[in-house]
């Protein structure tokens, strides 16, 4: 199987959705995928994963900034659940993308709301350095949502790509974030800190089209963006 390169989950956490068919990667398609993110959805994420490097930092003075953030992170991901993003399956459902480890333990079966918290364009190649270089201005140019800018890049880039889409479960997440303001609150930064890290851990990466917007029904999908040489 041939290797992904440049995924990053942790890089991933202002991403967006899987791979659409199209002869030219557009600045109309760009702006799709990047219209199918959880805006709520993804500060939350970040909101946790700057406050779990926080409190594993163990400085103290980190604190107060740590739990501000798991506040925001609890505010967003209540907000979300009403995000017309936000969709509904259950973790069995899920194929996890490919060169990507499936989970240690058995999926769930029982539905539960997923959310688009990030996502990434990738190669199964190698690309010369110019156009890996391309490559990751289009991701970062992603995250900042200047879809304009993406197309160009990924013009630059000029073959096959995919689209990796993080999702998280909503309810299971947002019980690990208030599990760790409980902690916080009772000085234990140490199981904050772990609460944290099993938010962070419950994003599954995934390639198939599972993400809809605003129909969550809809049956899903798979294919690749191409672009011209």
């Amino acid at each position: 199987m041939k290797k992904l390169l440049g995924v990053s989950t942790m890089a991933m956490l202002t991403f967006a959705a899987p791979a659409f068919a199209a002869s030219n990667h557009n600045e109309k398609t760009v702006s799709r995928d990047f219209a199918r993110l959880s805006k709520d959805g993804q500060h939350a994420f970040s909101d946790i994963a700057q406050a779990q490097q926080l409190l594993a930092s163990n400085q103290s003075e980190k604190v107060g900034q740590a739990q501000s953030l798991i506040e925001d992170a609890e505010a967003r991901l209540t907000k979300a659940i009403s995000d017309n993003r936000a969709f509904v399956k259950a973790e069995s459902e899920l194929q996890p993308a490919p060169g990507h480890t499936p989970p240690a333990h058995t999926p769930n079966t029982t539905p539960v709301h997923w959310l688009p918290v990030g996502g990434q364009y990738v190669v199964t190649d190698a690309l010369a350095p110019e156009k890996q270089t391309a490559l990751g201005n289009a991701n970062q140019h992603l995250q900042q949502g200047q879809t304009k800018l993406v197309g160009q890049d990924l013009q630059v880039v000029g073959t096959d790509v995919d689209y990796i889409v993080a999702l998280a479960p909503l309810e299971p997440s947002a019980g690990d974030v208030h599990r760790a303001s409980v902690f916080l609150d009772g000085g234990d930064a140490k199981d904050a800190t772990e609460a944290l890290s099993d938010a962070l851990n419950n994003i599954l990466l995934v390639s198939e089209d599972v993400v809809t917007t605003p129909a969550p029904a809809a049956p899903p999908s798979s294919a690749k963006h191409h672009h011209g040489a």
